[in-house]
């Protein structure tokens, strides 16, 4: 599965409901949160693996597309925050192909995204992406070999303090690149939930239906991710994704992954 249809809604919110309850006060949100470990942030910041929080990311993860071909990318990501409520976030990845034929390794296309919440509140919060996918790949396997953007728009809402649903939908188009390349076109949807925990922990589970109109296929793909926030400002969190319907592109993928938040805290 593409990491173009995971994490693509940032959520400017408070994650912990006892920050908007008329009348909580410090000492009922205390005992609220008692058995959690000393020194961890409340108010649930940096819990949710969506929020909109400047943060540095490694992941290490492989995907087994099928018939002998498997990519191994580690990731790095860095989420720059820019005016109050828009998020910069640059992507880049060192790949390995292999295949039956051998492997190639390199550097893979350069993901460049912009997030923004025109509109949140306690219970709520609608996002706008925006981005574009470089076609700087060191060698032709390791990327699409186009230019691409892509634009989108997600919301989120938060019924129980413990359960936050939301929904993505973005297109993906190229504009340019290698004319013998296949062109993208394809709109993706994410329908996903994240149940949060003690101790600052969550699983989050999404659907990802992926429509691609150049090859007039529609697949379905699905993952699990788990995740704490393990000592300050320092999470961690593992995926696991396979495809659920549609012709096959790919059997299945592991992703783990290590994020430091540059602050804690809430948004206005």
């Amino acid at each position: 599965m593409g990491s173009a249809a995971i994490v693509l809604l940032a959520v400017w919110m408070a994650l912990d409901a006892s920050q908007t309850q008329i009348g909580a006060t410090p000492a009922t949100n205390a005992a609220e949160e008692a058995g959690e470990a000393a020194g961890e942030p409340k108010g649930g910041a940096g819990v949710s693996p969506i929020e909109l929080i400047p943060r540095l990311e490694l992941r290490q993860s492989f995907d087994q597309l099928g018939g002998g071909t498997s990519l191994h990318d580690t990731t790095a990501e860095i989420d720059i925050q820019f005016l109050d409520r828009v998020l910069l976030r640059y992507e880049g990845a060192l790949r390995v192909l292999s295949t039956p034929t051998g492997q190639v390794s390199g550097l893979a296309d350069i993901r460049i995204q912009a997030i923004g919440i025109p509109a949140s509140g306690p219970r709520y919060v609608v996002a706008a992406i925006a981005g574009a996918v470089l076609d700087t790949a060191s060698q032709p396997a390791l990327g699409a070999g186009k230019q691409q953007v892509f634009f989108g728009a997600g919301a989120a809402v938060k019924p129980l303090r413990w359960w936050l649903p939301y929904a993505v939908v973005e297109e993906q188009l190229s504009v340019g690149g290698d004319s013998a390349r296949p062109d993208v076109n394809q709109l993706t949807a994410d329908l996903g939930s994240i149940l949060f925990g003690r101790g600052y922990a969550w699983i989050k589970i999404d659907l990802t239906p992926v429509a691609d109109f150049q090859g007039d296929t529609v697949r379905l793909f699905g993952m699990l991710e788990v995740g704490r926030l393990l000592i300050g400002r320092v999470g961690l969190f593992m995926r696991a994704n396979t495809q659920l319907a549609g012709p096959r592109q790919a059997d299945y993928g592991l992703e783990v992954g290590i994020r430091y938040l540059f602050h804690l805290g809430l948004g206005p």
